[in-house]
């Protein structure tokens, strides 16, 4: 077998993976500058960790001198609940109001009156006396793409999910990151964007951005559009044959919440007629 080659099982299943396989399916970014030590240390991580990478459990981002190796974000999840010992997890987002910081579940925030700065998990491990629990800043991986503008509690959440996961199941998730881990860089791409079928014209990070902006970066109205045409995940799962119509269903959903909030806002004239009323009789 070739030196840049391993052979490994990974699920019950034999994989076989080479240096022109990973060149030519599994780089995002400039695959003729990946160098042969970058390709050795992505084949070793894969045999040794058992992955799949063509189930897009691993792939190698290259952008300008740098590379990286990014595990998909099923596999955490995967390995953790395959532990015996494993007994749940919580996260959610931290955020800044009025009233001071909060640590919050989930992703929900009010836009505008909250900012959100940073993130939490908690991992529940059997015989543990004290849940293990873990944050992170936002300001350390906050990038300037669309996701993180459009999304930025879904990805601090994750961020702050996977590393806590990966302290408490070191054999399981050594060396493994995901993508939302990796350093600020506008050239870094999505797990998502990244992981769609080459067959599949999917929409740009430009147009993701403009459907924010046409919501005027009401992400409910997005969804809400995103779902009417059975799209109920990311914006980079959407077909580029669908985008327009889904932008016309944002277009008109932001009139209809526009009429209702000017209708709720407008003063209630009979009201005001009845006072008026009350004085002449009085």
């Amino acid at each position: 077998m070739d030196e840049l080659a391993v052979k490994y099982e990974a699920n019950g299943q034999e994989i076989t993976l080479t240096k022109d396989d990973v060149k030519k399916y599994l780089v995002s970014g400039d695959a003729s500058k990946v160098t042969d030590k970058e390709l050795k240390m992505f084949l070793e991580l894969c045999k040794a960790q058992g992955l799949n990478p063509f189930l897009r459990e691993a792939y190698l981002i290259k952008y300008g001198n740098e590379s990286n190796i990014v595990t998909g974000k099923d596999v955490f999840m995967k390995r953790a609940r395959a532990n015996p010992d494993f007994r749940g997890f919580e996260a959610g987002i931290i955020v800044e109001n009025k009233n001071g910081r909060e640590k919050r579940d989930g992703t929900f925030y009010s836009l505008g009156s909250e900012q959100i700065v940073g993130g939490w998990a908690r991992i529940h491990i059997k015989d543990w006396e004290v849940p293990f629990e873990h944050t992170v800043s936002l300001s350390e991986f906050h990038r300037n793409t669309a996701t993180w503008k459009s999304m930025p509690a879904v990805m601090i959440r994750k961020v702050a999910l996977v590393q806590a996961l990966r302290e408490v199941f070191p054999n399981e998730l050594s060396q493994l990151y995901s993508s939302e881990e990796l350093p600020a860089s506008d050239d870094i791409v999505n797990e998502d964007d990244f992981s769609a079928k080459p067959s599949e014209k999917l929409i740009t990070e430009k147009q993701r951005s403009r459907m924010f902006a046409l919501a005027k970066s009401n992400e409910q109205l997005v969804r809400s559009a995103m779902a009417k045409f059975g799209y109920m995940n990311s914006t980079s799962e959407i077909k580029a044959s669908d985008y327009e119509n889904i932008c016309m269903e944002i277009e008109a959903n932001l009139v209809l919440l526009e009429d209702k909030q000017r209708e709720e806002e407008a003063p209630n004239n009979d009201d005001e007629n009845e006072v008026v009323d009350a004085e002449i009789v009085d």
